[in-house]
């Protein structure tokens, strides 16, 4: 951009700039004033209820939410465009019962995970971006990971982030039983987008990357991996690779942040769910749930936080 703007994470935007905010359980944004609402006093039309997904949840990543969109709409994206449309989408799960997940997919995908707003993300990404990934791997090439694998997984982030309040809002109002499925529907929209896919298959790579790793704990700790107890519980290198790459989809890639190395945090998640599903277990008197990323059910906090 030919102006200088602050980089996100350093950003304190003003009263006039706080499209979006927070509060316990819930994200706020202005659509009643937006769309024109009949009722503007129905404040309830403002609030994205986030509570069906426990690690969304928090305050981090409620804050996180609305201080990257905050800031696309600021600098990327003056005209509104996200949260119009994000406004639209909004009315139809409030408004109209019969509006079920197969038309709030599609209207995901027509509305937010759009070519003209994955374009603003990648602008926003490009200003932003500020690593420098030297790392690398004659063996393994799947295993190396460049600035652009880096900015792609950034804009994944970005996308899921502006998908988020949406998608919760509406496993909220339609009592959905399985957030997660739902989720990595969306999310599937978003990797394999045509803005990215042509690439790389980031999908295959978040895999390489868990096998690579769960692999090389297998062969350091041969005793526990073939114990049959693993079996008991459904265990090997392959499930729990899936189960580990599914966590960093799910509960990862929505909080990276420009100041964080991803890289880093992927290989974090990988190890902590290594010892919290395989290593460090009390295998007669104490079980953890299948998820790799949490221990206190399927859908608590994640390594990240």
């Amino acid at each position: 951009m030919s102006r200088k703007i602050p980089f996100a994470d350093e950003w304190n935007p003003r009263s006039e700039d706080r499209i979006f905010s927070n509060a316990k359980d819930i994200v706020i944004a202005p659509i009643t004033k937006l769309c024109k609402v009949e009722n503007p006093e129905d404040e309830r039309v403002n609030y994205f209820w986030i509570r069906p997904k426990k690690s969304y949840n928090s305050d981090l990543l409620r804050d996180h939410i609305c201080q990257y969109a905050n800031y696309l709409e600021k600098y990327f994206d003056p005209e509104l465009e996200y949260t119009t449309n994000m406004g639209y989408i909004k009315l139809m799960i409030d408004f109209f019962p019969d509006y079920n997940a197969q038309n709030f997919i599609f209207d995901i995908n027509r509305y937010i995970i759009n070519p003209s707003i994955f374009e603003k993300v990648r602008q926003m990404v490009e200003y932003n971006y500020s690593l420098s990934l030297n790392y690398k791997n004659a063996n393994t090439p799947q295993l190396q990971y460049t600035n652009e694998h880096a900015k792609m997984l950034m804009q994944i982030s970005i996308m899921m982030n502006l998908c988020i309040p949406l998608a919760t809002h509406f496993a909220y109002m339609r009592s959905l039983s399985d957030i997660d499925e739902f989720l990595l529907d969306i999310y599937d929209n978003i990797i394999y987008a045509p803005e990215l896919t042509g690439v790389v298959d980031m999908i295959e790579k978040l895999f390489e990357t868990t096998i690579s790793n769960v692999s090389k704990n297998a062969r350091n700790n041969a005793t526990i991996w073939v114990d049959t107890k693993q079996d008991m519980r459904g265990k090997n290198v392959i499930t729990h690779s899936k189960g580990a790459e599914r966590n960093i989809i799910l509960n990862i890639i929505p909080k990276y942040a420009f100041n964080r190395n991803m890289i880093s945090l992927n290989y974090t998640s990988i190890q902590k769910s290594n010892k919290y599903q395989i290593t460090d277990i009390q295998y007669e008197f104490s079980y953890v749930p299948l998820s790799s990323s949490k221990r206190e059910g399927e859908d608590s906090v994640s390594d990240f936080d």
